[in-house]
């Protein structure tokens, strides 16, 4: 009897556990799926990438709208803007647009409102996504008139040398606007040449002593026998007229003291109006000559 029951045990442990061969190993069929599918991730990766590539570069969605300029006064921002757009017309190879989000230049817009503005200074070019630019700018304003070799130039107060002057210019039409000229008559060059601005400064402090503190009057303009020189030439009217020289080595409050204490000691009275010159450039000397009388 155990016999028997052993066969039937072993018959039934191999219906359970038939095994087929097909001759083919079941992993060809998996890597033929595995490639498919690498296959379609890498389609619609790139096609993906087309479509972001197309919305980026082609779209009108990303093209520039509207340019805003802050912060000039006298320059239109029309005008500006204009120059803007000149810089963003047309496109690159023929396909892209200039004016696209992403390729419009600040660059370029910057160099082109610089060579077009010589008033403006660039504060800053701001992109607004999606379709936006936001322009921060400084209008120059002139401190003085520097002539040199019969040109006339406008300087800031850093001394930065940015237009050409005539004597249309507003500014030069306000009163008491100072003019400088250099008597060595040195080249300039406009945006490039840099007129050292502490001496700027002295010039402008020195006109307001002299005029408002000490109640002189200038003839003409002031003049410089050479920018390193750092020295100033000016004619006062009293009398027949008479040279006032000075140096910026001697601050313009020590310069207003001398005067004082020269004008009240020595030359006072009609004394005064009889003077050729009056030189303040030497520390702790003062030199004077008067006129010789028929």
């Amino acid at each position: 009897m155990s016999f028997f029951r052993k066969k039937e045990k072993e018959k039934s442990w191999k219906r359970r556990n038939p095994k087929v061969y097909s001759g083919v190993p079941r992993r060809n069929s998996r890597e033929k799926r595995g490639k498919f599918s690498r296959f379609l991730f890498w389609v619609l990766f790139l096609g993906f990438l087309g479509v972001c590539g197309y919305m980026l570069l082609f779209s009108p969605f990303l093209e520039i709208e509207s340019v805003a300029v802050e912060g000039n006064k006298d320059i239109p921002s029309e005008e500006i803007i204009a120059k803007v757009n000149e810089v963003m017309s047309g496109k690159y190879f023929d396909y892209l647009s200039k004016r696209n989000f992403f390729l419009a230049s600040k660059n370029r817009i910057n160099q082109k409102l610089k060579n077009d503005f010589n008033r403006l200074e660039i504060s800053s070019i701001e992109k607004k996504f999606p379709r936006a630019i936001l322009i921060k700018v400084k209008e120059r304003q002139p401190e003085l008139v520097w002539c040199s070799g019969g040109v006339c130039y406008l300087a800031d107060k850093d001394g930065f040398v940015y237009a050409g002057a005539n004597a249309t210019d507003e500014e030069l039409n306000k009163d008491r606007f100072l003019i400088v000229v250099d008597d060595n008559a040195r080249p300039i060059e406009i945006r490039k040449s840099v007129i050292n601005p502490e001496f700027i400064q002295y010039l402008k402090r020195i006109d307001v002593i002299l005029v408002d503190d000490l109640g002189l009057q200038t003839e003409g303009n002031y003049h410089t026998p050479a920018v390193s020189s750092q020295e100033v030439i000016v004619k006062i009217k009293e009398g027949e007229g008479w040279i006032l020289k000075l140096s910026s080595v001697i601050s313009p409050e020590d310069a207003k003291k001398i005067l004082e204490t020269i004008f009240e000691k020595e030359l006072g009275g009609d004394k005064r109006k009889n003077l050729d010159y009056l030189d303040l450039r030497v520390k702790n000397k003062v030199y004077y000559k008067l006129k010789t009388q028929n």
